[in-house]
């Protein structure tokens, strides 16, 4: 028998869930993975939202065809990224991603390595033992660099800190809102104060004359955006400026505060777990001794990157994704009508006893080569999956462990005493403050 309507924790009038999920949204939704069964529903005013948390029905969801992206999430993105990656579906979502592909190359990581070892040694040039410093900001800072120059190059590093402070903005803007967009109807405009509106015209502008310029200049300086430009499809058509300009917002949002929370997050995981900070640094003692970490050492730096992995498992940034079927379609035994709004959170499934051990606890070794193999595939992806993964996962996977190297090598972290971080979690999951660590240098030991 075919059961039309999941299970759902009792609703306010009018509100439905939605108190409930400004106040602690992952915690919502792992109360509903764990108390009302692999797929259930929550409301946000009118808007019924399914609910599912079980590897097979997530693989359905994000792989299947049937599903795309919500409108209200479309337009959102859209709103302030114009005519990128996130906002496209079907088959122009698909040719401007066979577009962008070669700029992802593996003949380019050599460079782009470089580049973000460079930018983490320079980002801790003046650290100094015994300090105390702001770890969230320190993160953002160093990944905005990194993703600016790869990017750009280092020609254009002030428009890059334009717009990543635009994109602050504009992003604690739908933190703030967020709620509220989705009570309301698709057909109404998103609106926002003077000032988001302020800093999406700097995106716009900012990014729109870096492109320019650089399409006059014709000139191939090996960086992303140069690969942009010059990207030709099989049919010979090639992006337009407004797709390019799209693309470039788009890496900047993906590649910048996605990274630093993860950065952020890492920092704080191996603090409080000092036994893992200790293999880590032993690790990075003997592979790289006292000189610093390149690509070539990354398949060394098995532990390294079993930390990177813990840490994405435990805090992915990516955190929740709304899709929705074109047409009415089965979800295990409940129909779901087309526009229905489908929800996954990589973060609840991750953090699910059925499939991870003891699973808020930091164990870097649930990912070592002999574990690894036992989490089914959809339960672990902070990246994604199907069409709409992250085309960077690559660039940010090496772009983690080579910071985490980098950084790792030269200083251990601390939190302070009594000091817990608040998790701020909307579109991406991040720290609410500024994490304040204390920082202590460290050398190799033979």
């Amino acid at each position: 028998m075919t059961m039309l309507t999941p299970p759902s924790p009792p609703a306010e009038p009018l509100l439905g869930h939605l108190r409930l999920i400004s106040k602690d949204a992952p915690a919502f939704l792992r109360m509903l993975g764990r108390e009302y069964g692999d797929i259930s529903t929550f409301r946000l005013g009118r808007r019924v939202v399914y609910f599912v948390n079980n590897p097979d029905y997530i693989q359905q969801v994000v792989q299947s065809k049937q599903f795309a992206r919500t409108n209200l999430t479309r337009k959102l993105l859209s709103s302030f990224l114009g005519d990128g990656l996130f906002s496209q579906e079907g088959a122009l979502h698909l040719q401007q991603r066979r577009l962008m592909q070669p700029a992802f190359h593996r003949e380019r990581y050599p460079l782009y390595a470089n580049v973000m070892v460079d930018n983490s040694l320079a980002a801790v040039s003046d650290w100094r033992d015994g300090e105390t410093r702001s770890i969230t900001h320190a993160m953002m800072h160093l990944t905005l660099e990194i993703v600016s120059q790869a990017l750009f190059g280092s020609s254009t590093s002030t428009e890059a800190r334009q717009i990543g402070e635009a994109l602050a903005l504009v992003q604690k803007a739908i933190d703030n809102e967020y709620e509220l967009y989705s009570l309301l109807p698709d057909w109404l405009p998103i609106m926002r104060t003077g000032k988001y509106r302020q800093a999406v015209a700097i995106l716009q502008t900012a990014t729109q004359k870096i492109v320019r310029e650089r399409r006059k200049a014709g000139q191939e300086t090996g960086d992303l955006l140069s690969m942009l430009l010059v990207a030709q499809d099989e049919d010979g058509s090639c992006l337009t400026d407004d797709q390019v300009t799209g693309q470039v917002l788009s890496m900047l949002f993906a590649g910048h505060e996605t990274t630093a929370n993860t950065m952020a997050w890492t920092w704080y995981l191996l603090a409080r777990n000092p036994e893992a900070r200790n293999k880590l640094s032993a690790e990075l003692d003997a592979v790289l001794g006292d000189r610093v970490p390149t690509m070539a050492d990354l398949p060394q730096l098995k532990y390294t990157d079993m930390v990177t992995k813990e840490s994405l498992r435990l805090y992915p940034s990516a955190w929740y994704a709304e899709r929705t079927p074109n047409e009415t379609t089965q979800i295990g035994p409940y129909t779901v009508k087309a526009g229905t709004s489908v929800a996954v959170s990589v973060y609840v499934t991750q953090r699910d006893g059925r499939f991870f051990d003891q699973p808020d606890q930091f164990m870097p070794e649930r990912f070592s080569e002999e574990n690894i193999e036992r989490i089914p595939k959809f339960a672990y992806m902070p990246f994604g999956a199907g069409s709409h993964q992250c085309i960077g996962n690559m660039f940010a996977s090496m772009e983690v462990r080579l910071m985490v190297a980098t950084i790792a090598q030269r200083f251990e972290l601390h939190t302070l005493p009594n000091y817990e971080p608040q998790q701020r979690a909307v579109v991406t999951m991040g720290i609410r403050d500024e994490l304040p660590m204390r920082i202590s240098t460290r050398r190799v030991q033979a």
